[in-house]
């Protein structure tokens, strides 16, 4: 199969030229309808040697095995299928190729739910139809959803807030306190432990709050803003800025420090196989033991996840979040006591 964007459309030129029989396509024709095409897409051109290497490979068993015939018509020959309702757009698909789409529609699947994206369940099913997807190369892959997670019902218009560039007066509230009316500029829908959180500028925070981040979850309602002027991100990478935590809960003011701590086995297998963040690298190996190092800042859900690993890991440094957890750990005894 083809390599290269390049080689796809000029395969697809070629499958057009041999169906079209108002039209005798000579080697030349074939050239210049494959370079007309490539200019428009990205302004390359395409010899008349590699568009004869194209037609042997639509030929060959690794290509499309397409039954071409090459007519006389004096000193040239043109060129044409033999059958004209042949395509190489209706050849069937390998169960590679099967598998593959399987697998992507899977991946699409996890946006099913979010209203944002109730189109592609029509998709979906159009396109198991037409490839005939059955139940032998679905479900290879699957996704973990909370389809009654609250606040998702919320995604749709604020991605199109997000769009459209909209300011917005969002309703929120603080679990177990009044809701109050907050004016957000949106930047991003961030997706964290599967749950959603909006991004995004409150100007009456800065400078101490450069960023804002709201669980959708917490918010009761919203609306546009349309007289306010929508205040851009100056070309924040989102990325680097949570970098330096687990989650999004972000402290602008602190700094990553080097965090140290021996797991046990099998936590120390799981923390190596699924690191907690990409700065994690292993001190030593040690005789029923790892010993990780991670440059982070310290938040609230960088402590829960060490914490699942409590009973076999111990922070060596820093002491201040070996307390922390102690701290933590102890709420926990008492409750279940």
């Amino acid at each position: 199969m083809p390599k290269n964007k390049n080689a796809v459309i000029r395969y697809r030129v070629l499958d057009r030229c041999f169906r079209n029989r108002n039209k005798k396509y000579y080697i030349e024709d074939l050239v210049e309808a494959c370079c007309e095409e490539l200019r428009q897409y990205d302004g390359s051109s395409i010899s008349k040697r590699q568009v004869q290497d194209d037609i042997l490979f639509m030929e060959s068993e690794a290509g499309f095995a397409i039954d071409l015939e090459r007519c006389q018509d004096g000193h040239k020959k043109y060129y044409r299928y033999r059958d004209p309702d042949y395509s190489i757009l209706n050849l069937p698909m390998t169960q590679e190729e099967a598998e593959q789409l399987s697998d992507t529609i899977q991946m699409l699947s996890r946006f099913k739910g979010l209203p944002q994206f109730t189109w592609m369940d029509e998709v979906f099913v159009r396109l198991k139809d037409s490839f005939q997807l059955d139940g032998s190369v679905s479900g290879s892959v699957s996704f973990a959803q909370n389809p009654d997670l609250k606040g998702i019902e919320h995604f749709s218009s604020l991605f199109d807030a997000i769009v459209r560039k909209n300011v917005l007066s969002i309703l929120y509230h603080r679990f177990g306190k009044s809701s109050r009316e907050r004016v957000i500029h949106p930047y991003q829908l961030r997706q964290y432990n599967n749950r959603w959180f909006l991004v995004g500028l409150e100007t009456e925070l800065l400078p101490r709050i450069p960023i804002s981040v709201l669980p959708l979850d917490r918010i009761d309602d919203f609306k546009v803003l349309p007289d306010l002027v929508y205040q851009e991100h100056c070309g924040i990478d989102f990325d680097d800025y949570f970098y330096d935590i687990v989650g999004v809960s972000l402290n602008p003011e602190s700094r990553p420090i080097k965090i140290i701590a021996r797991a046990g086995y099998p936590a120390a297998n799981y923390i190596e196989t699924k690191p907690i963040h990409p700065s994690q690298r292993i001190l030593e190996r040690g005789d029923g033991y790892l010993i990780f190092q991670w440059n982070l800042i310290v938040n609230y859900e960088l402590e829960t996840q060490l914490l699942t690993y409590a009973d076999q890991c111990e922070i060596i440094e820093p002491i201040e979040l070996r307390e922390k957890l102690r701290d933590r750990a102890i709420k926990i005894i008492e409750l279940n006591s």
